[in-house]
């Protein structure tokens, strides 16, 4: 006999709270970091440093961009 299996879809409500609740392991996904498939060889301590040095590569790129005054 097949088993049937059901997937409930979470609503679109939901989506965006799991988004905004994880959104520090979707920004290094988004921005190709890292793959989604990745994520679960870093720990919490991996994800906040990959952050900050997105962050500090950001503002590096921000500040090659800006025109001079």
């Amino acid at each position: 006999m097949a088993w049937m299996v059901m997937t409930l879809m979470i609503s679109q409500q939901e989506a965006r709270n799991r988004a905004r609740d994880n959104w520090n392991q979707w920004r290094l996904v988004l921005s190709g970091l890292i793959r989604y498939s990745e994520l679960d060889l870093l720990d919490p301590d991996d994800i906040m440093e990959a952050n900050a040095a997105l962050d500090l590569h950001l503002e590096e790129q921000n500040k090659k961009n800006k025109p001079p005054k």
